[in-house]
């Protein structure tokens, strides 16, 4: 499995690249994780952050840090750490929130971020995250599809129900998960195909290609406006620590 911190080193500017094109792109998404969050919780943690794109869906009285494990995001404004070692003191967030960053990060460096998390949190603190779900479509897309047209491959490691005692085993209470469907919205294919080749670093496959592939696997459809729905899911867990 390739290491996330690996992945965006090299290719972390694709990825501003679609976030930047279709900002709103996967606005069901970033509220699908805030879905969970306490009208309590203030101050909050991103991580790994991706770019810090988050921030744009918090109220104003909501206080937002970011970090990255990769180099590749980490710069100025973002700070970079690690699985095992975020550079912040204890106890300092209400919440810590982390979307589809794990699925590259390895068991033993997932149970160590998780301690690092509670660290991190107040007594009665979240953790928020949300994840490829094991068995969904997207998942076949990301390690078939994505893997055999992206020259670092795709091979992520997927979450389920199993996914739960581990957090119980790391210290949090009241561990639940949550199935979510929403799609990402684009102008037209053209759009869609330009975000998911630069989201998943597609650079072994034509545009014709890639299409083809979101209409296998995903089954994307077009509205009545003209405008593209791509049928998407992830699996939300929320637990507390103990």
């Amino acid at each position: 499995m390739t290491d996330y911190s690996e992945i965006f080193a090299q290719r972390a500017h694709q990825y501003h690249a679609a976030m930047q094109r279709d900002p709103r792109a996967r606005d069901g998404e970033f509220l699908a994780l805030l879905e969970d969050l306490s009208a309590t919780a203030v101050d909050l943690l991103d991580v790994p952050s991706g770019g810090g794109y988050l921030n744009a869906y918090l109220e104003a009285d909501r206080r937002l840090e970011s970090c990255d494990f990769s180099i590749g995001f980490a710069g100025s404004r973002i700070p970079l750490g690690s699985p095992e070692a975020l550079p912040f003191p204890d106890a300092a967030f209400d919440a810590v929130l982390s979307l589809t960053g794990l699925h590259h990060v390895s068991l033993d460096r997932q149970n160590a971020f998780f301690a690092e998390c509670r660290r991190l949190l107040r007594s009665g603190g979240q953790l928020l995250i949300g994840e490829v779900l094991a068995g969904s479509k997207v998942g076949a897309f990301l390690n078939d599809f994505v893997h055999r047209h992206n020259s670092q491959g795709h091979v992520g490691v997927f979450f389920d129900e199993t996914f739960l005692p581990r957090l119980q085993s790391a210290g949090f209470d009241a561990a639940r998960m949550t199935v979510r469907h929403y799609p990402w919205h684009f102008a037209d294919e053209a759009a869609m195909v330009f975000y998911c080749r630069n989201m998943f670093g597609i650079d072994q496959a034509t545009d014709a290609e890639v299409l083809a592939g979101l209409r296998d696997y995903l089954d994307f459809r077009t509205t009545s406006d003209g405008r593209i729905e791509l049928p998407w899911q992830l699996v939300f867990f929320q637990a507390v620590k103990r």
